[in-house]
């Protein structure tokens, strides 16, 4: 175990001060505790959750997987943003009212050799190779498969913006190696983080990002028995970047905001004169752009409007002869949101914007009419919703939240489609919640019939814990917490399967 350098604690200890050597007026001025979000975790864990409070639900029987960086240093080297951090699956197995944690790294080329290299031995998107032009140009960023996890048709994988999803053992978390849906995926292979699911026919929908020969956006659809096919692309007018897609029962819907890489920049990158999310500008002048992609084939139909910016939607459903998608829109520039994803240790002393975006409802008309309307007033990210509803209209919406103009997430929020009503459980101070991930009762006979599955970090103590709240009532707080022996650095991604895991002990 990796320790502190002052003491044989553990890294991310909290060391007591020296006592005074003299008599001093009390200090009444006390320093804020540091937060730490993204402190490493260098070990690898498996063992049964002993220190609980509450009770594990009796018929909650299934396995929660989460993926994030889980260290942010490759060769010794400070990685400079958060997509280039080493993905770490994490895995909580409940049943029989126990829960088993494991977590492992994923075995990507970058992973392996950075923890045998001097230095850092690839370049990421974020962050540049030590070695200046020559170390950098036309090299593309490594795969550090750390964004998301699905499990589909049997197969848990580990994805990446720009690559490959990576295989990986549902029960062990061991790496099998990039999966390319039999060759479907060509070249680099790109398969976003986010696909959507239908769940009346089981199929899966996503994209990959192309930058060259023709920037374009390349649909994707997976059947329940995990055999692709390609859909439509969707051509852009330059290199630019899009993270996240909605589903309907009719389109794969895209808004792409006007994040575009300038072609200047964009070569400087390519030939190693700076990393590539530096390259990136927000040019409200373009407008953005809304793609619809016929889910069962034919031409895209493009579609402009005003300028959004955001990472996530929280879903989309047809109206009537209307298309409604929701996101979150955040009232900020791209310095301060990439400010964000690159202070890491330091966010929260040097954030410059509220945690998160702003609820956001675009309806398009059949006429082409796009109206925006904000539906709630939170800050929040990392929207989730009940999977069964996905592609059709859903009442619930959760949100990882930011209270109090926070830099970081401290509350838990349900909104309320049909009444409008928020519903917020506040974290003690300092504990940060991750992303909630719903999960159904077997028998479930409304929509929020179920819970939500989030760990929770102690950024000040750096320990960490899985907490469970029923999602028909937030504000009773914790039905169960069970609290590792350890922390966990703040995760981007999980999914929830009723498949128990089996891990050996």
């Amino acid at each position: 175990m990796r320790t502190c350098p002052a003491c044989p604690a553990p890294s991310g200890c909290a060391r007591p001060p020296s006592p005074p050597t003299r008599l001093e007026p009390a200090v009444t001025d006390v320093a804020e505790p540091k937060i730490k979000t993204y402190t490493p975790l260098y070990d690898e864990y498996n063992y049964t959750i002993d220190d609980v409070e509450g009770e594990l639900p009796e018929d909650l029987r299934g396995t929660l997987y989460r993926n994030g960086p889980g260290k942010m240093e490759a060769g010794g080297t400070p990685l400079g943003h958060l997509f280039d951090g080493d993905g770490m699956l994490s895995m909580f197995t409940m049943a029989d009212g126990k829960t088993h944690f494991r977590n492992r790294f994923i075995q990507t080329k970058h992973y392996q050799k950075s923890i045998v290299s001097d230095a850092a031995p690839f370049r990421a998107l974020g962050t540049m190779r030590a070695g200046g032009v020559l170390a950098n140009a036309l090299r593309f960023p490594a795969n550090v498969a750390n964004t998301a996890v699905v499990m589909h048709a049997g197969k848990l994988l580990a994805l990446w913006e720009g690559g490959r999803p990576t295989e990986l053992d549902p029960d062990t978390l061991r790496t099998k190696g990039e999966h390319d849906f039999d060759g479907e995926l060509k070249w680099l292979g790109a398969f976003s983080a986010h696909p959507k699911w239908d769940w009346d026919t089981g199929e899966l929908f996503n994209f990959g990002m192309a930058m060259a020969p023709v920037p374009r956006l390349i649909c994707y659809r997976v059947d329940r028995a995990g055999k692709m096919r390609r859909l439509a692309h969707v051509n852009l007018p330059g290199p630019m970047f899009n993270h996240d897609v909605g589903l309907t029962k009719k389109h794969m819907v895209f808004v792409v905001p006007p994040l575009v890489f300038p072609l200047p920049k964009f070569f400087g990158a390519a030939f190693g004169l700076r990393n590539y999310m530096d390259a990136l500008e927000y040019d409200a002048s373009r407008g953005t752009m809304i793609a619809l992609v016929p889910r069962d084939g034919g031409k895209p139909r493009i579609l402009h409007t005003d300028p959004q910016l955001h990472l996530h939607m929280c879903n989309a459903y047809e109206d009537g002869d209307d298309t409604v998608v929701e996101l979150l829109n955040y009232h900020a520039t791209w310095e301060q949101l990439n400010g964000q994803l690159s202070a890491i240790d330091s966010l929260a002393d040097t954030g410059t914007m509220p945690y998160g975006g702003i609820p956001t409802r675009m309806r398009i008309g059949r006429g082409g009419r796009i109206s925006v309307e904000e539906f709630s007033g939170l800050n929040g990210e990392f929207p989730a919703i009940n999977v069964k509803r996905m592609a059709t209209r859903n009442r619930y919406t959760y949100l990882s939240a930011g209270l109090d103009g926070s830099v970081v997430p401290n509350a838990l929020a349900k909104i309320d489609a049909d009444t409008g009503k928020e519903t917020l459980l506040r974290m003690p101070d300092g504990h940060l919640p991750h992303e909630a991930v719903f999960a159904a009762r077997p028998d479930a006979q409304s929509e929020d019939d179920g819970w939500l599955l989030m760990p929770v970090l102690d950024a000040v103590n750096n320990i960490a814990n899985l907490t469970i709240v029923d999602a028909r009532d937030i504000e009773a707080g914790p039905v169960y917490t069970g609290r590792l022996s350890h922390h966990l650095p703040l995760t981007f991604h999980g999914c929830y399967t009723p498949r128990v895991a089996r891990p050996p002990r």
